[in-house]
């Protein structure tokens, strides 16, 4: 008998379930979060700069480019020409510590006019500098400016002097300069 009442019972139960299942409740009405900018990466742009994957020349020419230097905590050269046009060059300083290929960094040196130099200023030994970016010895065609480091790509007859990646010795004792120039030719 328990059984005949209670399968009765456990069907109406489950209609009941399923009619509350039905109705859909509004969803209540909230205004969406304003969408924040993203934040500046200032030390991944500095590494795809450094690694010729970035446009630095593009970046440091737009008006507002400056804002999202000062934003980030970096300083910016009273020479630095940021947000204008034309040909340029300065000095950024991180102003928190950054690293690039685990080397820290002081700062960075760039000018663009007729070819284009990105180059960090690293601590670090030559050899530490070398194996950071895998440098070897460039052709000759470099060998006026460059000594170390890795071409992007193959010389072609339009292209005689593809950009490198590059390793120098940096103006102070136990710096290097990593970085990537590009040619016009």
């Amino acid at each position: 008998m328990k059984a005949k009442i209670a399968a009765p019972m456990l069907a109406a139960w489950a209609l009941a379930l399923c009619a509350c299942g039905e109705r859909q409740q509004e969803p209540a009405r909230t205004q969406a979060p304003a969408a924040t900018p993203a934040t500046f990466d200032f030390a991944a742009w500095v590494g795809a700069n450094a690694d010729c994957n970035g446009d630095y020349v593009a970046d440091v020419q737009q008006a507002d480019f400056g804002r999202r230097l000062r934003e980030a905590g970096v300083s910016v050269s009273a020479d630095s020409l940021i947000g204008e046009v034309g040909v340029g060059g300065g000095t950024l300083t991180p102003g928190r510590p950054i690293r690039l290929h685990g080397l820290p960094v002081r700062r960075i040196d760039y000018d663009f006019g007729s070819g284009a130099t990105f180059a960090v200023v690293v601590d670090a030994s030559a050899e530490q500098a070398r194996a950071a970016i895998g440098a070897a010895p460039l052709p000759e065609i470099y060998r006026e400016y460059y000594r170390l480091g890795v071409a992007t790509a193959p010389p072609s007859e339009d292209v005689p002097m593809p950009d490198i990646r590059f390793v120098r010795p940096g103006e102070q004792q136990g710096t290097q300069e990593l970085g990537c120039a590009a040619f016009d030719m």
